[in-house]
């Protein structure tokens, strides 16, 4: 075999495994990845930790776990500050994470690369500089997202949220809902939308935001998380929570807005709900 057609499949190959890698090797991966049964003492906990797996009927369970399968295969979870992470944390984590994609592509958790979970709430320290005054802050936080694909979440908040299921608080719903408004590359409280459905968004999360400052502003106490009131970006994080957990209450407040995220989550959590 002389030397140029040597290289000519030498240059096909790498071409070739190249092409795959970059368009087939990660739904080929995912597909061998969901060939292996699901974990029975996963699924006990989900059952246990992610209250609205129980009312799911059988294939949005199935789909759900198929969405947990990827996720603790794909992400990488770090323990912090001495905390062990196990199948419970990751489980637990990856099962309210993927309830926000249930009925949505996978691929919209794509850009997830790391969970870092710390026991309890963490504390930040923040130096920022205006060119002239430097100043110094210290935070402490239950959970935070970053566009660079990583969540930081707190065990103990995790715990806490999964054991009260219609509370306004869930930082794991919280945080991964901030990972859908990045899709877009920016923070602003609407994920990637198009058409009709992006004006309506616009339409009813303003009002509904300027609603919120506007009773908190005249000393009025909002059902809603008032730190919704922060951002754009936060208001969309607390309906999130207040969808997937209280979402009659949501439903009678602000139907326009209810209507808008069932239209982005594809789902209707009433009818979820409705027995419990």
């Amino acid at each position: 075999m002389s030397a140029a057609l040597v290289f000519a499949v030498f240059a096909v190959t790498l071409i070739a495994a190249t092409v795959f890698y970059l368009f087939f090797y990660r739904t080929w991966r995912r597909e061998r990845e969901l060939k292996a049964p699901f974990p029975a003492l996963w699924r006990q906990h989900l059952d246990s930790n992610v209250p609205l797996y129980r009312k799911l009927p059988e294939p949005l369970k199935r789909a759900l776990e198929q969405r947990v399968q990827l996720f603790v295969s794909e992400k990488e979870f770090y323990g912090c500050d001495g905390f062990e992470v196990d199948d419970t944390v990751r489980v637990t984590i990856a099962g309210h994470a993927c309830l926000l994609i249930l009925a949505r592509p996978y691929s919209d958790f794509d850009e997830v690369s790391s969970i870092l979970v710390y026991p309890d709430a963490y504390h930040v320290r923040d130096i920022e500089s205006d060119g002239l005054v430097v100043s110094e802050s210290h935070e402490i936080r239950a959970g935070e997202a970053s566009s660079r694909g990583q969540v930081v979440l707190a065990w103990k908040e995790c715990e806490e949220a999964a054991g009260k299921p219609h509370s306004g608080h869930n930082v794991m719903l919280h945080e991964f809902a901030h990972q859908l408004d990045y899709l877009d590359g920016t923070a602003d409280g609407a994920p990637p939308l198009e058409g009709e459905q992006a004006r309506h968004w616009q339409i009813s999360m303003t009002r509904a935001y300027e609603h919120l400052r506007h009773s908190l502003h005249h000393h009025h106490k909002p059902w809603l998380d008032p730190y919704g009131a922060t951002e754009p970006a936060e208001f969309f994080a607390v309906l999130t929570e207040a969808f997937f957990q209280q979402p009659g209450h949501l439903k009678h407040e602000q139907p326009e807005v209810y209507k808008a995220l069932q239209g982005y989550y594809r789902l209707d959590p009433t009818t979820l709900w409705q027995d419990a």
